[in-house]
């Protein structure tokens, strides 16, 4: 790996045991990089939150059109790179991807050299919009099922000892008393 000899892709990009990381258009050799038993890879973002998306681009019109999904469905503290590659064109550097997240509400942290021909800038939410964003991380309140009853209140305590003293009733205990005489 280019830049940090000794330093393994896992650990320059931020990828910790136990994440859930989103590898989006990674070419086969950073794919093999990246290979962590104790790490839940995958490519699919439809079961957000996840904890740090890879997105490899090739063009600016790809990483716009990419860019608010993927950043609505990161997880408020995880973290999101955006690799490109160098020696080609495509109109993508450090410059103009800063500037697109910093219009998403997102700011730069890190930026490193994935290998030879890929670079990579990580991002995440500004500090006062990640604070909003926290219920994404919260677990959803326990269902409410119909079984559990609600706290009976005083006065419908007394209104059911008034109606029994009335002689109004359920048509059980009409049918009861009149089966009794």
């Amino acid at each position: 790996m280019a830049g940090y000899p000794g330093t393994p892709l896992p650990k320059k990009l931020g990828i910790k045991a136990g994440h859930k990381v989103c590898l989006l258009n990674a070419p086969g050799s950073v794919q093999r990089h990246l290979q962590d038993d104790d790490v839940r890879f995958t490519h699919d973002l439809r079961l957000p939150p996840v904890d740090m998306v890879v997105l490899f681009v090739e063009t600016l019109d790809e990483l716009e059109r990419r860019f608010a999904d993927i950043a609505a469905r990161l997880h408020p503290q995880g973290g999101f790179w955006v690799a490109w590659r160098t020696r080609r064109g495509g109109g993508i550097s450090e410059d103009v991807v800063r500037r697109i997240a910093l219009a998403a509400g997102m700011v730069d942290n890190k930026a490193c050299t994935i290998d030879a021909s890929w670079s990579g800038l990580r991002l995440v939410l500004r500090h006062e919009i990640r604070n909003a964003m926290m219920y994404r991380a919260a677990p959803p309140p326990p269902a409410v099922t119909r079984r559990l009853r609600r706290p009976t209140s005083p006065a419908r305590i007394a209104h059911r000892t008034l109606s029994r003293a009335s002689g109004a009733g359920s048509t059980l205990r009409r049918v009861r008393a009149r089966s009794t005489k």
